[in-house]
């Protein structure tokens, strides 16, 4: 049973204590009041566990589960399970929250609308870019729809902490976070509850702030991202198609973000924690560059996704190799420079 008007804040922590202090702080003060802060430690094995109790016994609002390390998607899964709030909103522990981004959340709840979406910052270092919805207003589910490519290229769509959810449809429909998924899971959540929705309210407001910090799983190598990468992409092109909704438009957005994806996968091969060899490296190019999805890629998005979409599809694996070695190279030592070349990214 849940409880009117009050919000759940549901927290997975796993060795956040660098950041957790600024984190449960920034829910703390938020100007809407009627909030209950769930944390999750999960398994840390730093001091993390110990904040959260600390911040437990100040403020009778936060209560935290201990339960042994199984990844972020059971952890919030537990939150939800023991969420009592009529709404759930998510936050990760090493991010904040605007002062007033419940509130305003809670607000733009109106009667007859299930999800709220709104705008965000990525902060990494001395940078902070607003990431803002292209689409505002209040759109019925099969509206929604007709821009799914559109907010999953704007990176509005995957991650569910700039959303507010209604616990009880969270509930009602069993709709969980799939633990056997460790990249993407966020964005199956959100589809699968886009589903059991009518009406979606989005806005603008830049209320969330995601920071990328040093040791965040966001800048470590992965060995099976250009995998996970396309199952990722298949599920939500099956969706579309079930819901009859891979139009013209998806359709032109999901090619983007197929072809952003291969030029991801291509990069991370050269992370400097990859143990792969040149020759592994050559292999692996020559894999991405020959398999049967590149020519549904649309590489158009930047400057360097059109150079590389002009490599990729003559298959020059050397020059491939040569231009992300020398841009992860100049990442490495020359970070003023590389910090300009972002903005070909």
């Amino acid at each position: 049973m849940t409880s009117p008007n009050i919000v759940s804040i549901i927290v997975p922590v796993y060795n956040a204590e660098k950041y957790l202090s600024r984190c449960i702080s920034s829910i703390l003060q938020q100007t809407y009041k009627l909030i209950e802060v769930i944390l999750v430690n999960d398994g840390s094995t730093d001091d993390s566990g110990l904040i959260c109790e600390r911040y437990a016994k100040r403020d009778q609002r936060v209560r935290v589960i201990h339960q042994p390390n199984a990844g972020p998607s059971v952890a919030r899964n537990g939150g939800i399970k023991a969420a009592t709030g009529h709404f759930i909103q998510f936050v990760d522990a090493d991010d904040h929250l605007e002062p007033t981004m419940t509130q305003r959340l809670v607000e733009a709840m109106k009667p007859g609308i299930q999800m709220v979406v709104c705008g965000y910052h990525i902060a990494q270092k001395t940078m902070k870019q607003p990431i803002i919805p292209s689409i505002t207003g209040i759109f019925s589910k099969t509206d929604f729809m007709q821009h799914i490519g559109e907010l999953y290229k704007n990176i509005i769509l995957p991650s569910p902490c700039n959303k507010l959810y209604d616990a009880t449809l969270i509930n009602d429909c069993h709709i969980q976070f799939d633990k056997h998924f460790s990249m993407g899971e966020d964005l199956l959540f959100n589809l699968g509850y886009i589903e059991a929705c009518e009406q979606i309210h989005i806005i603008t407001d830049p209320l969330y702030t995601y920071c990328i910090n040093q040791d965040s799983l966001t800048k470590a190598f992965k060995k099976d991202l250009m995998e996970n990468q396309q199952v990722l992409l298949v599920r939500v092109k099956d969706y579309l198609r079930k819901k009859n909704c891979f139009t013209a438009d998806n359709q032109y957005f999901l090619a983007m973000i197929q072809a952003n994806s291969i030029v991801n996968g291509l990069n991370n091969l050269f992370h400097p924690d990859s143990p792969l060899t040149s020759r592994q490296k050559k292999q692996a190019i020559n894999a991405i560059v020959t398999a049967s999805y590149v020519p549904m890629a649309h590489f158009s998005d930047t400057l360097q996704a059109r150079l590389v979409g002009k490599l990729v599809k003559r298959q020059a694996i050397h020059a491939i190799y040569w231009f992300f070695a020398a841009k992860n190279l100049l990442h490495q030592r020359l970070h003023p420079v590389f910090n300009l070349l972002k903005q070909l990214n």
